[in-house]
Order: C-alpha cells, then structure tokens, then sequence
C-alpha cells in the first residue's frame, strides 16, 4: 500500500465515520421483508428506484439499511458526477458488507459462547464443542490442537471478528475506483484479490512476464466482500491488523477502521 493509497483510505473512512455514525459494529440490516434480495440490473435508473423503495437514504441510516443486495454494478456507473457516483458506491456496497458482517458476528458468538461454557465447566468440551472447532479451525486455517483445544478457541478469537464498516468500504472504493474499474465491471473484484490458477480470473496489464497471477473472478459482489473478509482473517500477512483488532476489544473499544488501517500496511505490493 502506498503512502497515498494509505492516505485515501484514511480520508475516506474519516468520512464514513461521520456517515455511519448511526451504524454502529453492533447494528444488522434492517430487513424490510423475511428475506434478503438479490437484485440484478443493467440500468442505473432501476437500481435508484429500488432505493427509493425502500426509503434508503445514506443520511437517514438510523431507519435502517435494506436487505438489497446487487449482483453486479451497472456499467453506467463512470457517467455519474463524482458525488453521485460515490453515494451510489456506498449505498450499494453498505448492505452486503453489514450482511458479511452478519455471518461472522454469529459465528464469532458461537465461540463466545463455547468460551465462556468451558470455563465454567473447567474447560471441559464435549464432541460437538470440537466438532465446531475442528469446523471454523480449518475454514480460517488454524491448526486443530486435540490435546488443548483452548489453545485453538482463543487463536479462533483472534480471526473471526468482523472487519469495521468504514474500512470494508474506503477499501472497496480506493482498488476499484468506486466501482467504475475495469476488474469491479468485469469480474466483481472489489479488493484487487489475485487467483495463483491460471484461466480463472483477468490477466492485468502490465503483469510481469513470467507470473501467473490474475485478477480474481467472483460471481457477485457479495462474493467479493466476504473473500475480502476472509482474507485479512486469515492472511499471515495481515497479523498486524488482527493483533491491533484483538487489542482493542480485549479493552472494550469500538473497532475503528482508521486506525486498524495501520495494520494493512502490506495489503499491496506497493506497499
């Protein structure tokens, strides 16, 4: 990550703080109806309108976000004034983030609550106390410890947390441009995340003769989303961001995006 790739993702989420400031960690989507919607279309006017539907408004998030979530951007979206584009960006992207959010926060409360179950019971854990463990241990790549599964309940901790709103999304718009770049139009890629298979994803210009890498394809945005998610959990190279997350909830602090951008300082090759 560059110093003014840093510095765009920090202006942005000092923006969204503002924002989101009714959004908080702790909120889910308020859904209008029993299910969430996938929503698919090529026209920008469309996709406005099924905002205005729902009543969704960026300043009025205290009424709550629609469960909407759109398979692809439509490719209008460069035409768009450049505040226009934004809100748009944001609105979009806003529900499939508190959405992925969703998934992780219930998967993290089963671990709390296995926790907080063992050390009352003197760190006893029945079989399908290590089932789930075995389960979340090898989808966020910690090793199974069958001897001290304690050791792999609070190395589990540490992955499987959310990733804060205002950072997901100042990420999002600074490596796809809001939407509006070549890989978010043509694979869904958010994040800039690469494929080491080859035929899978996008050759980028530019790539290096001899490398393999691509651009990674995904069939949606939300697909995007949680493999971002999944990637600064699990990455060794993202430790530093998770130690900074864990830091603060073991003292009870909000998770704020600006200041666990600090530990994404290798998120790029540009560092």
């Amino acid at each position: 990550m560059t110093y003014n790739s840093r510095k765009s993702i920090l202006l942005i989420c000092s923006m969204l703080i503002l924002l989101l400031a009714s959004c908080s960690d702790s909120m889910a989507p308020v859904y209008a109806g029993t299910t969430v919607q996938i929503f698919e279309t090529e026209k920008l006017s469309e996709l406005q309108k099924e905002f205005e539907r729902y009543n969704y408004d960026l300043e009025q998030l205290q009424d709550g976000v629609p469960p909407l979530i759109l398979q692809s951007f439509p490719q209008g979206l460069a035409k768009l004034s450049s505040s226009k584009k934004k809100q748009v960006f944001f609105q979009t992207l806003l529900p499939m983030v508190l959405l992925a959010n969703e998934e992780i926060k219930r998967q993290r409360q089963l671990l709390i609550k296995l926790d907080e179950a063992s050390r009352l019971n003197g760190s006893a854990f029945s079989d399908s106390d290590l089932h789930l463990l075995k389960t979340l241990a090898k989808r966020y790549g910690v090793k199974m410890s069958q001897h001290n599964p304690r050791k792999t309940l609070d190395a589990l901790l540490v992955r499987i947390d959310i990733i804060p709103t205002d950072l997901a999304l100042a990420q999002a718009a600074n490596e796809s441009a809001y939407g509006t770049s070549r890989f978010s139009l043509l694979a869904n890629n958010l994040f800039g995340e690469w494929t080491f298979t080859p035929g899978t994803g996008i050759v980028p210009e530019g790539r290096p003769e001899g490398e393999i890498y691509e651009v990674r394809r995904f069939n949606s945005l939300l697909d995007s989303v949680r493999s971002y998610q999944r990637n600064l959990n699990t990455h060794s190279a993202y430790r530093p961001f998770r130690k900074l997350r864990a830091e603060a909830r073991s003292s009870q602090q909000e998770l704020r995006g600006k200041e666990l951008a600090n530990g994404l300082l290798r998120y790029s090759t540009r560092r």
